[in-house]
C-alpha cells in the first residue's frame, strides 16, 4: 500500500482527535481522496477504524502509561494509524519507523507483538482489561461480570472489522438468490448470511454505489442484526407499523418492503435531516407506503399521536450506547461516558412509557437497541413490565419458530439477543410486548 494511504487515513485521525468530527463524514468531505482508488479508499476506512478503535492499547504500549499527548494532532494520528497498520499485519515495524521518521519522532512498532505482556504490567485487572482491549474503564468494569469467560472474546470481535452487509429489497428483485446472481455480473462478490432470509455479505472491496443494482434500488447497506429486528417486529399484512427512532431509517424501509408496499409505516425522528436522507431513499427503493414526520422538541404531532393509537406495531429502536456496534462506529466507545449512560435510560424509559400509553389493545410494541449491556436491555424491559402489567412479552420462538429463532434468541427464547463473537453481526437485542386485549 502507499505511504498516501497512511497519511490520508491520518488526517482523518487528526480531524476526530481535533474536532471529533466523525471518520465517516471527515473522509466523505476530504477532496483528496477523490482521487484514491477504490483499494485504497477501502484501506483508509479500514485503517482509520483500526486507529480510533485501538487508540487505547496502541497509545500505551508504543508510548507508555502518558501516550503521545504532547504531540501534535497529525503527529499522533499518523503514529495511531501505523501502529494499527502494523497491528494487521498490513505494514511492517521498519517500514512503520521509516514513514514515521518525517514526524521528527520515533517509536518502537515492535513493542506491538509483545501488547498483551506490556498493557498488564503493574495493572489491574481492570487496567489490564480496558488497556488490552481498548476500551473506556466503565466498560471494562461491566464487561467481565456480564460476559464471564466469554469477556476477551466479545472484546476481541468488537475490534475486529465489521462485515458489509446488504439487505435484499424484495420491491425490486424477487429473491437474494437473484440479487446475488445480479450482483456477480457485476463483479460483486456475496454470501448468503446465515440468519436473516434476506441478507448478502460482500467479499471483498468493491464499490457497491456504482452498481447498476444500486441504482435501481435493489438493495441497501444494513447490517444482519438489523434485519432480524424487522423480523422479530412481523408487521401483519396490510398492517400499520410506527417507526418512532428512525434515524436514516434502513428499518422503516426493510418494514415497507416486508409490507410488499401495502400496509403504512411511518418514520418519525427528531433528526429533520435524517429524513430528508430516507426520503431520498425511499424514492430510489421504490416504496409508496412509507411517510415520514420531524419529532421538533420530541414533541409528538397530532398525526404521530393518532397514527401510534392505530398502529399494529410500534418499533422504539432507542438511543443506547452502541456497544454492539463498537466495530462499525470505533470513536463511539470514546464519546460515552457513565453520565451518558445515565441520560440514555432517561430517554430510553421515556420513549418506552410513552409508546406503551399509545399501544392499543392487542397491539405490539418492539424495544431494540444496538448495545450489550443488560442495564440498557433486559433490565429496561423488566422496569417497563413491572410499570404496565397490562403488556406480556411475546417470545421470540413464537414470532419465528423455535428452529429460526433458537440460535438468535437468548436462553429462555424470549427475547432476540445477538453478539458479534457468536452471530458475527452487530450485537443487538430485540424485545417484543403486546398490551393484553383484556388489560
Amino acid at each position: 500500500m502507499s505511504s498516501r494511504v497512511w497519511h490520508w487515513a491520518a488526517d482523518v485521525v487528526s480531524l476526530w482527535i481535533v474536532e471529533r468530527r466523525s471518520p465517516r463524514d471527515a473522509i466523505a468531505a476530504m477532496p483528496l481522496l477523490r482521487e484514491a482508488t477504490q483499494e485504497e479508499r477501502a484501506a483508509v476506512v479500514r485503517t482509520t477504524a483500526q486507529a480510533i478503535g485501538r487508540m487505547r492499547r496502541l497509545e500505551f504500549v508504543l508510548a507508555g502509561a502518558r501516550g503521545l499527548v504532547d504531540w501534535s494532532a497529525f503527529d499522533r494520528a499518523l503514529a495511531l494509524v501505523l501502529g494499527a497498520a502494523v497491528d494487521g499485519e498490513e505494514l511492517s515495524a521498519d517500514n512503520a519507523t521509516r514513514l514515521l521518521a518525517s514526524t521528527g519522532h520515533e517509536l518502537d512498532f515492535q513493542r506491538l507483538r509483545d501488547a498483551e505482556a506490556l498493557v498488564g504490567a503493574g495493572a489491574s485487572a481492570t487496567e489490564r482489561f480496558a488497556r488490552l482491549h481498548s476500551v473506556p474503564d466503565w466498560f471494562a468494569e461491566l464487561a467481565p461480570a456480564q460476559f464471564g469467560d466469554a469477556a476477551d472474546a466479545v472484546c476481541k470481535a468488537l475490534a475486529g472489522a465489521a462485515p458489509r452487509t446488504l439487505r435484499t429489497n424484495l420491491l425490486r428483485v424477487p429473491s437474494r438468490e437473484l440479487l446475488a446472481t445480479e450482483l456477480t455480473k457485476e463483479g460483486v462478490t456475496t454470501r448468503a448470511a446465515r440468519f436473516a432470509a434476506t441478507a448478502l455479505h460482500v467479499e471483498g472491496d468493491t464499490d457497491l454505489f456504482a452498481t447498476a443494482a444500486f441504482r435501481r434500488g435493489a438493495f441497501e447497506q444494513q447490517d444482519e442484526a438489523s434485519q432480524l429486528v424487522v423480523a422479530v417486529t412481523a408487521p401483519p399484512p396490510g398492517g400499520k407499523v410506527l417507526d418512532l427512532c428512525a434515524g436514516n431509517g434502513g428499518k422503516s424501509l426493510a418494514l415497507a418492503a416486508a409490507l410488499r408496499g401495502r400496509g403504512l409505516v411511518m418514520a418519525t425522528d427528531v433528526h429533520e435531516g435524517r429524513l430528508r436522507v430516507l426520503a431520498v431513499r425511499s424514492r430510489r427503493a421504490g416504496t409508496d407506503n412509507l411517510q415520514m414526520c420531524a419529532l421538533l422538541d420530541g414533541a409528538w404531532p397530532s398525526a404521530v399521536a393518532t397514527f401510534a393509537a392505530n398502529a399494529d406495531r410500534i418499533l422504539v429502536d432507542a438511543p443506547c450506547s452502541g456497544t454492539g456496534s463498537w466495530r462499525r462506529r470505533p470513536e463511539a466507545r470514546w464519546t460515552i461516558d457513565r453520565a451518558a449512560l445515565a441520560q440514555m435510560a432517561t430517554t430510553q424509559e421515556s420513549l418506552l412509557l410513552r409508546a406503551a400509553a399509545a399501544l392499543k389493545p392487542g397491539a405490539r410494541l418492539v424495544y431494540a437497541t444496538c448495545s450489550l449491556l443488560a442495564s440498557e436491555n433486559e433490565l429496561r424491559i423488566a422496569a417497563l413490565c413491572a410499570a404496565h402489567p397490562e403488556l406480556e412479552l411475546v417470545r421470540i420462538t413464537e414470532i419465528l419458530g423455535k428452529e429460526v429463532a433458537r440460535p438468535i434468541a437468548d436462553a429462555t427464547g424470549t427475547f432476540l439477543s445477538l453478539r458479534p463473537d457468536v452471530h458475527g453481526c452487530d450485537g443487538f437485542f430485540a424485545a417484543v410486548l403486546r398490551r393484553r386485549r383484556d388489560g
